[in-house]
């Protein structure tokens, strides 16, 4: 082989090389993370007491581990236990702390049009280890909200005397989030052959209290799905509706409270979430 050639086979392993890392960008200690839209996912690792800033618009610090009942990895359990660990979330308005899980849900969250979903936390237990607090780490995978596949509706406005066209099948809430004018919520229920609806929907009505509270139903049609598999998902919906209805009807142009209800009608266990705008 010339010299030429084998000169050209190095820039090509190099070039490759390079774009191999681009396309899935990672940052293991580092501080900052640049993100763009065309990559489908970034992997972060950060250790306990370690943050990282993504695109300039909001850092994630790893806070602690406040419960591990995990089972060990050397160890036969009847259930896999789970493990929950605090995060916090900053950008320039605001710092929320927000718990993610290994098992339980919720697993994944929305910040800033972001969405990061617990991947791994290490180490893994043993039994015959205590883990230091100060060892933990985690992996998270961080993606844009328009590329990870979640489709966001539109909030939808009715009068309270229309409740009948709320779809009434039975779903759990796992949690939910509020960034800028998307609500978030992390459902589960019970099906796998048919196609579910999901529908949120705002009374009209509002409590003129300070702040303001309005009403949200969810609706769920499970579409008569007689299948046992327990499917969990992300639902999106867009509340720009709702707050333009807000300030041009009610004159209201700062925040309100949301009051969730789930499919059956009930309020959900944290039903109050602020949105302001």
């Amino acid at each position: 082989m010339s010299r030429i050639n084998k000169l050209l086979i190095i820039i090509i392993v190099i070039v490759g090389v390079q774009c191999a890392r681009t396309s899935e960008p990672t940052s293991p200690n580092n501080n900052t993370l640049s993100l763009s839209k065309q990559f489908d996912s970034a992997a972060v690792n950060l250790n306990v007491g370690e943050a990282i800033t993504i695109n300039q618009k909001f850092k994630i610090k790893f806070q602690n581990v406040t419960g591990d009942s995990r089972c060990p990895v050397d160890v036969t359990c009847v259930w896999e236990g789970n493990a929950e660990m605090e995060l916090t979330l900053t950008n320039d308005e605001k710092t929320e702390t927000k718990i993610l899980n290994t098992t339980l849900e919720p697993r994944s969250l929305i910040f800033e049009g972001y969405s990061i979903e617990l991947r791994t936390l290490n180490p893994l237990p043993r039994s015959t280890v205590q883990i230091n607090p100060k060892e933990y780490n985690i992996d998270l995978v961080i993606k844009p909200l328009d590329t990870n596949g979640d489709e966001t509706k539109s909030v939808n406005l009715i009068d309270g005397s229309n409740t009948s066209v709320i779809n009434k099948d039975i779903l759990n809430i796992n949690s939910v989030s509020i960034d800028k004018n998307i609500i978030s919520f992390n459902l589960s229920y019970s099906g796998g052959c048919e196609d579910h609806k999901l529908g949120l929907y705002a009374l009209k009505e509002i409590e003129k209290s300070n702040p303001a509270q309005v009403t949200l139903l969810l609706s769920h049609d499970a579409n008569k799905d007689m299948c046992e598999a327990y499917i969990t998902q992300n639902a999106l919906f867009d509340l720009t509706e709702l707050k333009n209805y807000l300030i041009n009807t009610h004159g209201i142009n700062d925040k309100v409270l949301l009051i969730i209800h789930d499919s059956s009608g009930r309020p959900i266990r944290d039903p109050v979430i602020e949105y302001t705008f």
